[in-house]
């Protein structure tokens, strides 16, 4: 009889619990639309804004806004912008230039508006992780359409603000949370510069004690190690509330995709975005594997490798953003150094084009010895398990080096190089090289890829 009450009083004290928690959530998701209501509900209409335009993007009055967005932007620039003064008179986007870091880091204060030079602006800097880092200013309204592009965009993958949120990153300086901050958003920062196997174990038993709706966001690289961890105790199914995975940074392969689906029991989804720019597609829960390109907030133009055209849909090419909301720094046929895939799937995203594939930072492809690009040579690397750390290094036209940190003897050396060559060339020259540790980047990520040969 007591063991009966025990197990009741167990039932009613995890019942209350759980209704405490998901009230806690509510009152987060309505205090902070409450908030925004009282602040004049900025936010708000981004939001709805944002939903009607890519959730009607066939339709004429979809179409209207985006042209007035883009156009409202470009008589802005050529008005207000010292480095666009010239352009005046223009008829179309493409007679503005290409810019990229270099060409906006070198003339900063010429991209600046000056109706915007006295008003409150934020600063946005890239990490510099693979370079100087970039300067961006940030007028209010832009800010706030960040905000919404993110609470969209989350929502689509299965979040809503309130839910328990686990962010990695390299926490750190500007980017650091403050306690209440973290408090009143319920969100859990993981620095991914100290995620160790202690760290990992830790994070797992918090994921999987307490009731509350979990969900994930950042480094692929992180999801990544913690799979391996999870593999090297034998774990067994991890079992957690979750309500959304996000993966972003870095590229997403199949073989983590396939490892997070094992032990968490949930498909992962990719988000291409910058620090200068904010959300430029993601994959979408239910909608297929493409991404669903950010229309609402930016022109996205795929150019060809070598010239200033647009390439046909379905051609790997370069991607070139105009920010259609940053009116402090116009941000206009920007070069983000990224390259990408462009095609319609008309049983998504409304029949929207969406990028196919996002291969990454084009100073980091991989070329096969006949000089096409190999973009996702470098994930068969990690179908090898025991691999703490790996990277793939091209050094000459056909010259690769793959960098390996393992314990212990690895025994699959031809097996390997065999893969490696199938992909990139039978002829291909491939060495292995065996280090104690591949040093991340500042920014906390770990380039899979390097490439010191410049076809």
């Amino acid at each position: 009889m007591q063991l009966v009450l025990g197990y009741k009083n167990y039932e009613v004290f995890f019942f209350v619990n759980l209704c405490m928690i998901k009230l806690l959530e509510k009152a987060r998701y309505y205090s902070f639309w409450f908030i925004d209501f009282l602040k004049g509900g900025k936010v708000k209409n981004h939001f709805n804004d944002i939903k009607f335009i890519l959730e009607n993007f066939d339709t004429d009055e979809s179409k209207k806004r985006r042209s007035n967005y883009q156009i409202k932007l470009l008589e802005h620039a050529v008005d207000t912008v010292p480095f666009y003064e010239a352009y005046k008179g223009f008829t179309c986007l493409s007679e503005f230039p290409i810019v990229n870091k270099l060409i906006l880091r070198e003339n900063l204060e010429n991209f600046i508006s000056v109706s915007y030079k006295n008003k409150p602006n934020f600063e946005v800097s890239t990490s510099g992780s693979t370079g100087t880092p970039l300067l961006v200013y940030q007028d209010i309204n832009k800010k706030q359409r960040n905000t919404a592009d993110t609470l969209y965009f989350g929502e689509k993958a299965g979040y809503k603000i309130g839910q328990k949120l686990f962010y990695f990153r390299a926490w750190g300086g500007i980017l650091n949370k403050s306690v209440l901050a973290s408090f009143l958003q319920n969100v859990k920062t993981v620095n991914v510069k100290n995620l160790d196997k202690e760290s990992i174990r830790k994070l797992i038993h918090n994921i999987t004690t307490g009731n509350s709706t979990k969900a994930f966001i950042g480094y692929t690289s992180s999801f990544r190690e913690i799979c391996k961890y999870l593999d090297s105790i034998n774990s067994g199914p991890i079992k957690a509330n979750i309500s959304s995975m996000i993966a972003n940074a870095e590229p997403l392969g199949e073989p983590t995709k396939n490892a997070v689906k094992k032990y968490f029991d949930f498909d992962i989804l990719s988000r291409y975005s910058n620090m200068e720019n904010g959300i430029l597609s993601q994959q979408m829960k239910n909608e297929g594997s493409n991404f669903h390109i950010n229309w609402a907030s930016f022109f996205i133009e795929i150019l060809d490798l070598e010239k200033n055209e647009p390439v046909s849909h379905g051609t790997l090419g370069r991607v070139v953003v105009t920010d259609l909301f940053n009116y402090s720094m116009p941000i206009i046929r920007y070069d983000t150094g990224d390259l990408a895939v462009i095609n319609i799937d008309r049983n998504y995203f409304n029949g929207a084009p969406s990028f196919f594939k996002v291969e990454g930072r084009r100073m980091d492809t991989i070329y096969d010895t006949r000089g096409n690009i190999m973009t996702t040579v470098v994930y068969e690397l990690e179908y090898f398990p025991e691999f703490k750390q790996s990277q793939l290094i091209q050094e000459g036209e056909k010259v690769y080096l793959v960098k390996i940190n393992i314990e212990g003897k690895f025994k699959q050396e031809e097996k390997l190089i065999n893969m490696l060559k199938k992909y990139l060339g039978e002829d291909a020259i491939v060495r292995i090289e065996y280090v104690n540790e591949i040093p991340q980047l500042s920014s906390g990520k770990m380039k899979l890829t390097i490439n010191k040969y410049n076809p």
